[in-house]
């Protein structure tokens, strides 16, 4: 089957308007299958044909994931984006991998409940990806990482086969739980086409709390008073370094932003009230009596104002856009290690490349930092530099990892010995090679 033929085919699967051209920097052509049965059929094709594939999802990732050589086919699951079912008595939901997390969480929300998962690309990410990549978000403190909200999974492998364990039962040892080798694999072990999601019961009320605080110290004796006051009412705590609050609160402020800048730490905790709003506001403010130093506070308690607060959280887009170039990068390490780790970070920064600019914030509960490092490109080096400025130092710091939520894709492969031993790697290979025999 020569090239001509294998498009040919693939365009009578697909029909001739799904079959497009691929994003800058990755497959020249993709293929847009509208049901599970056409994915199945046109990787059929590509593995007949040797050729290799990449699963597009909603392009939000940030490893350069879909970044392929022209000669690759790109699948793509947008037009697999249906509501599929839902019992509202296991408060079960079977979505395509297409749908958008907004989406999930409009549907939750119109039927009094919640999805766990929630990230700053909510509007644009697609469950699927979500899948692929294990994505964690604000919410990981109460709800986990994608992994403990996903109760089964539809995928197509290689050649082809589907496997659909879409039962959702809270129980079932009979044998391997074969959905969780696909969650996090990143598309390199098959195309998630649905899913079943495990939806909450939503609470009464929200409330959400933005701190100023003199260093990391006191923001670790907040998250103690706030997991001991609020337990499992305590939604997110997500904490922000001055630089990071500074600009973005700058840049999406109309009015005079909530805080002055100008702190060295901002703390950003949200609760929940099961019965009344008030039971959330009760939560944050009983935590908080016993902590002193607090050098300032604003405190929402109203969809709108919540969303003015979490608006500075998740605009790291106003980075993207500050900068020539920039960097992102995703560590873990102990909460209690962040601050000489961010100070050895710095240093190496000023001492190698000084033109680069490092924006911190994360999620404090989860032990998890995310840099932004924006530069002007004007060293021909400056990728290597910066990566190594930031991943050598976390040697000294263990147990850590380069790569907390935002998964490999293909920017972060070679440093991934850095977290994972020989003998992992090795058995993760071991798995590709017996699910993608023809490699990728």
């Amino acid at each position: 089957m020569n090239r001509d033929t294998l498009e040919a085919n693939l365009r009578q699967i697909v029909g001739d308007s799904n079959f497009l051209s691929g994003p800058p920097d990755g497959p020249a052509l993709v293929v847009r299958p509208g049901t599970t049965q056409e994915v199945a059929e046109c990787l059929k094709l590509f593995h007949a044909k040797q050729v290799p594939v990449v699963t597009l999802g909603g392009l939000t990732g940030l490893v350069h994931g879909t970044h392929t050589p022209p000669h690759y086919f790109g699948i793509s699951t947008e037009r697999l984006n249906r509501i599929e079912s839902f019992d509202p008595g296991t408060r079960l939901l079977a979505v395509g991998a297409g749908t958008k997390l907004e989406t999930v969480h409009d549907f939750a929300a119109d039927n009094d409940l919640r999805y766990g998962v929630d990230l700053g690309a909510r509007g644009s990410c697609t469950i699927g990806g979500n899948i692929a990549t294990n994505a964690g978000g604000n919410s990981v403190v109460r709800f986990g990482m994608t992994r403990s909200n996903v109760v089964g999974l539809e995928v197509v492998l290689s050649d082809g086969t589907i496997l659909t364990d879409l039962r959702g039962l809270p129980k079932n040892n009979a044998g391997y739980d074969l959905k969780q080798i696909f969650i996090g694999s990143e598309g390199t072990l098959g195309v998630v086409t649905k899913a079943m999601l495990k939806l909450n019961r939503r609470p009464a009320g929200t409330a959400t709390v933005l701190l100023a605080l003199d260093d990391l110290k006191s923001a670790l004796a907040v998250m103690d008073a706030m997991e001991c006051a609020c337990g499992s009412s305590l939604l997110a705590l997500e904490i922000m370094w001055d630089r990071y609050f500074e600009k973005v609160s700058a840049a999406l402020s109309a009015e005079t932003p909530p805080l002055p800048p100008g702190h060295p730490v901002y703390l950003l905790a949200q609760a929940e009230g099961e019965d009344t709003t008030e039971q959330a506001v009760d939560s944050l403010v009983g935590a908080l009596e016993s902590i002193d130093n607090i050098i300032d506070s604003a405190l929402a308690t109203t969809p709108a104002q919540e969303s003015r607060l979490w608006s500075i959280r998740d605009g790291s887009d106003v980075i993207e856009r500050a900068h020539k170039q920039v960097l992102s990068f995703d560590v873990s390490m102990r909460p209690n290690q962040y601050a000489a780790y961010i100070a050895d970070v710095e240093a190496q920064l000023m001492a190698r490349i000084p033109d680069a600019v490092a924006y911190c914030f994360g999620h404090l509960a989860d032990g998890n930092i995310h840099f932004m490092i924006g530069h002007d490109g004007s060293s021909p080096d400056a990728v290597r530099l910066i990566e190594d400025c930031v991943y050598d130092p976390l040697a000294h710091y263990k147990p850590s990892s380069i790569l907390a939520e935002h998964g490999i894709g293909r920017e972060k492969v070679r440093n991934l010995w850095r977290s994972r031993s020989s003998s992992e790697i090795a058995v993760m290979n071991r798995i590709v090679r017996v699910l993608i025999p023809l490699g990728f």
